[in-house]
């Protein structure tokens, strides 16, 4: 009996690892855009939010953290048409924030201006605003901006079923992903492994 119990204790945790290594992808950042920035001029990126499996929040928003030689510009436009500069306001989605849950990617063109060459980093956070703030998840990235094109500071990710616009929506889970099938299969050969020795155990013990 105590060996059945152990038996079921690891498997318990074998089963809760890979779980917190699924929760840890249920949301993450990416920053897009080609070629060197360049001090003062207008350089076009995108920042996408991807939910896999997310786990639903009501309100939350997105934490916008800049430090470097001086404080960019970083134009973003609503759903409304209306034009904010998230650097200077911190964050970017309304003041009571928006839903997140399932499986989308939120894609929202930037137009950046940095008026100081340098290094720059910029850390997005999901925040909960239901939940005293609490950060959902957080992505930093370093930033190169120089006074001429002779650097060359080049990002180049290809996102699939992007949304257009800023409107989060989402979309229908299309497959188990390739982190899935290795944690699966990983936890699969651990439960086997365990009860073949506990299989010999028993054979050797009896």
């Amino acid at each position: 009996m105590k060996k059945l119990l152990s038996f079921v204790m690891i498997f318990a945790i074998v089963v809760c690892s890979v779980s917190v290594v699924f929760a840890q992808d249920e949301y993450s950042f990416d920053l897009q855009y080609t070629g060197t920035i360049v001090k003062n001029v207008e350089k076009d990126a995108v920042v996408l939010l991807t939910g896999v499996n997310g786990t639903p929040h009501t309100s939350v928003q997105i934490k916008v953290d800049i430090t470097g030689p001086a404080t960019p510009k970083i134009l973003a436009t609503d759903s409304t048409g209306t034009e904010y500069d998230i650097a200077q306001l911190g964050y970017w989605g309304p003041p009571s924030g928006f839903q997140v849950g399932g499986d989308f990617v939120n894609r929202t063109p930037i137009k950046a201006t940095f008026i100081e060459e340098g290094s720059y980093t910029i850390k997005l956070s999901l925040v909960d605003l239901a939940n005293g703030n609490a950060v959902i998840t957080t992505k930093t990235f370093d930033i190169e901006v120089y006074e001429d094109v002779t650097g060359n500071n080049t990002i180049t990710n290809t996102i699939t079923n992007e949304v257009e616009g800023n409107t989060l929506e989402e979309l229908p889970k299309t497959g188990t992903s390739v982190i899935e099938y290795v944690m699966y299969t990983i936890a699969i050969v651990l439960i086997i492994s365990i009860i073949g020795m506990y299989i010999n155990k028993r054979k050797v013990n009896g």
